[in-house]
């Protein structure tokens, strides 16, 4: 069991706050992110070095934060037009940029006022709470 999946199955017994996406493969690609939770507001920062807002789509069903990219790695942006048998790699760290991760959003986001702003190779997204509604008393009247 990784760090990750084991933060994952925390987040899922308490049921509380922005779950951690499960990393199934070793292999795959996750960016990473720092989770802030503020005041009034939760807030993602997401590195995506190379990358661009036109190659990441962001989109919020129900309590789920998507956020998505199937653009290629930098490196291999120019090189689609060589011919395969041209190409030969020497060294190949980097991975492909393709990803997609999911978060779990607390109940208390207002999925309606999700906002991103992207700069520098980093992607910020800001998730608003919900005004806590005040608890007030029930008249009883009798019948």
């Amino acid at each position: 069991m990784n760090k990750l999946s084991l933060l994952n199955s925390l987040f899922d017994d308490l049921n509380y706050g922005l779950a951690m996406p499960s990393l199934e493969s070793p292999a795959c690609y996750a960016p990473a992110v720092d989770v802030i939770e503020h005041k009034d507001s939760y807030e993602l920062v997401m590195d995506l070095p190379g990358k661009t807002q036109d190659d990441v789509e962001l989109s919020v069903k129900e309590n789920t934060l998507t956020i998505e990219s199937k653009e290629t790695a930098p490196a291999e942006k120019g090189k689609k037009d060589e011919a395969a048998e041209d190409l030969r790699y020497l060294i190949k760290e980097r991975n492909a940029a393709t990803f997609c991760r999911t978060f779990t959003l607390p109940r208390n986001a207002d999925t309606q006022q999700v906002s991103a702003q992207f700069k520098n190779g980093v992607l910020s997204v800001k998730i608003p709470c919900k005004a806590e509604l005040a608890e007030h008393k029930i008249q009883i009247t009798a019948a």
